[in-house]
């Protein structure tokens, strides 16, 4: 039976766990080996929170889009489930080539005694000649020993001379205490003395940690053995007794010293981490107040570049190339051929790479995978000076770092893919309404022109057409055609102004020949109305794009006379207003419905049910409001006291024509009227 090799990767609840799954998909790319993912469900499975059950699907989700096979098994415990698994997949004959599985730092003494999950799987499965390849997770290359947690790598001349005064002081207290109670004999009590030494001891090691405690431990047991017990002035020890004091007080000075030392570099880890903390959140802070992904790559860079005190770049892969990874900020940065194979090696392999790592390459430069539960996005590299200090506590810091940088990225990439996917929508959503107006609105009065037109013919051939039925059926199909012209300008227009083709040429114009202008175009429209116009009594002049400026008083008196019932009045009252020129619009109609005083500009918004009766795009307020708003003007509405509907055109820039000809403004004025 020919044998069908796999690559297996065993995942769990570690957010980092997506680290794996590119591991495994890099090694089936290399190997040509086809690979899969395997969750153990054990018995705690169903104790764990929601957001790890989520995790887990989340990963395995993943894992099948990467290409690999997903395979859940349940058993008591992760060790015995693996070992089922390979068990059965060899015999079947497809062994598991090779096993990978992450491993996080150990924490707390016990865990470093014993041989962690991966340490403990390799033993199991050497026999079936399987391969276990083991994945630091958290992109950490240094497991946090004793060393780190009691800061014995950090040990300063001052702290060794404060612990020398501290015995030179219990010395000191020891004597004074001798002379005042000189009449018990304290020198053959050396428990009596051995107070101020473990005082002594405790005070350096809280202060300083665990070397300067035990210097002070071992110097004050030195100085109780020459000075208080026999034979004086000498190192010797004449007296089982005063041996097992000074035993006893020497134990209890070193566990002292491990207390008062563990105690200072807990509570200086506690301290570190809370700087971390507020440093993440003042950069989360920052850069979540970009809105794209440049302007959030310029943040980031400028707070993890103050912050570490460090050169920073930022590495994102093209989107014409996504297996590629290339500079996006800074412009430009020196690096070897050593560093770009160290990055390379962190993106294809999604692991801590460079200066101070297995994988160092002689790189001054470290890099950080930039990873998310949804995969890898980047990388980050951070330029380490050669007196910086590498342990697990940098470690840890550059690796949140790295993932806070990875959040905000995908938040905005997503944000932007949310975005894109409104506007899409909202484009079908006019496209659709767009259609829909076009296909009914602008079809009717064609129809209406067809119609009247055909009747016109038919009944001039027949005879039976007379001069009262001719002007009728004429006036109907221009009156209609008109109409359909103001569709099709409308939606000309809304177009032209949103894509920002239209120049407005703003001029100072006699505020009443616009209305001139409307009257004569407008005769059709108002032949079931009567427009009254109520005129300044001084000649005027606005600042405005007279042409758009017309549009916008034809698409407002067009709409009052929409909505008002035939042989109303439609008023325009010309006035001075707030340091401005405003033209007020009345209806006689039903007037617009509380709260919808805003959204009656809204392209293609219809207040009312009953609205869907009366022809129109619904641009033309829409059209009205952009026009105004781009001549620095405003247009509002509100229901005046009779009921109807009032349309104020606001304009900012106003001055009385006092130079005019009085003959010729009267004249026009009559016009107008």
């Amino acid at each position: 039976m020919n044998k069908q090799y796999q690559i297996l990767v065993c995942i769990d609840t570690h957010p980092k766990s997506n680290v794996l799954l590119r591991a495994a998909a890099n090694k089936s790319k290399e190997t040509g080996v086809p690979w899969g993912v395997l969750y153990v469900e054990t018995p705690q499975h169903f104790t764990l929170d929601r957001d790890a059950r989520e995790r887990v699907l989340r990963f395995l989700t993943v894992a099948e889009e990467m290409g690999g096979n997903v395979h859940s098994v349940e058993h008591r415990d992760v060790i015995g489930g693996i070992k089922n698994y390979v068990e059965t997949a060899n015999d079947e004959g497809k062994p598991v080539q090779t096993l990978i599985m992450g491993q996080s730092s150990k924490e707390g003494f016990f865990d470093e005694l014993k041989a962690s999950l991966a340490e403990r799987m390799m033993r199991e499965v050497r026999r079936f000649s399987t391969e276990v390849q083991i994945v630091p997770l958290v992109g950490k290359q240094y497991i946090s020993s004793w060393f780190d947690r009691l800061q014995l790598r950090d040990i300063k001349l001052r702290e060794i001379v404060f612990a020398l005064i501290s015995v030179v002081l219990a010395y000191l207290g020891s004597e004074i205490l001798r002379m005042q109670t000189s009449d018990i004999g304290i020198k053959n009590q050396v428990y009596n003395v051995t107070a101020f030494f473990l005082v002594a001891a405790i005070i350096t090691s809280l202060r300083y940690g665990l070397v300067p405690g035990l210097v002070s431990a071992v110097a004050g047991f030195s100085t109780i053995n020459y000075f208080y017990v026999a034979p004086y002035g000498g190192f010797g020890i004449s007296h089982s007794g005063d041996a097992v004091n000074l035993s006893v007080f020497l134990v209890s000075a070193v566990i002292i010293s491990l207390m008062g030392g563990y105690n200072r570099a807990w509570n200086s880890s506690l301290s570190r981490k809370e700087k971390r903390s507020q440093a993440l959140y003042k950069v989360h802070r920052l850069a979540s107040d970009a809105t794209d992904r440049e302007g959030a790559l310029a943040i980031l860079h400028e707070e993890l570049s103050r912050l570490l005190e460090m050169d920073i770049a930022f590495f994102l892969p093209p989107a014409v190339s996504p297996d590629t990874l290339e500079l996006v900020y800074p412009g430009q940065t020196d690096f070897t051929s050593q560093d770009e194979k160290s990055l390379q090696l962190c993106w294809d392999e999604v692991r801590t790479t460079g200066h101070g790592t297995a994988n160092k390459f002689d790189s001054i430069w470290r890099f950080e995978p930039l990873t998310t539960h949804n995969g890898e996005i980047g990388v980050i590299a951070i330029k380490v000076p050669l007196h910086v200090r590498l342990d697990a506590s940098f470690g840890r810091l550059l690796s949140a770092l790295a993932d806070q940088a990875a959040s905000i990225l995908e938040r905005i990439e997503l944000t932007k893919m949310m975005s894109e996917s409104r506007m899409r929508e909202e484009r079908e959503k006019l496209r659709a309404m767009l259609l829909s107006s076009v296909s009914h609105d602008l079809k009717t009065p064609l129809a209406s022109i067809i119609g009247s037109l055909s009747v016109h013919n038919r009944m001039k051939k027949a005879g039976r057409l007379d001069s009262d039925t001719s002007d009728e059926l004429i006036d109907t199909a221009l009156d209609e055609a008109q109409r359909l012209d103001s569709f099709i300008s409308n939606i000309l227009d809304m177009t032209r102004i949103e894509s920002g083709e239209i120049t407005f040429d703003t001029d100072w114009v006699d505020v009443e020949k616009p209305l001139l202008s409307i009257k004569k175009r407008m005769r059709q429209r108002l032949a079931n109305h009567e427009l009254v116009v109520h005129l300044f009594d001084v000649p005027c002049e606005v600042k405005m794009d007279r042409m758009m400026t017309e549009q916008v008083l034809q698409n407002v008196i067009d709409n009052a006379v929409k909505y008002s019932p035939k042989g109303t009045q439609v008023s325009v009252t010309l006035s001075e207003e707030e340091g401005g020129f405003s033209y007020k619009v009345k209806d006689q109609g039903a007037g617009i419905p509380d709260g919808k005083f805003e959204a009656v500009f809204d392209k293609y918004e219809r207040l009312k049910q009953s609205d869907s009766q009366v022809a129109g795009t619904g641009l033309g307020l829409a059209i009205s409001k952009a026009v105004m708003e781009k001549q620095g003007g405003e247009i509002t509405a509100r229901n005046h006291e009779a009921g109807g509907a009032e349309f104020i055109l606001w304009f900012p820039h106003m001055r009385k024509n006092m130079g005019a000809k009085q003959g010729a403004y009267d004249k026009e004025r009559k016009q107008v009227v």
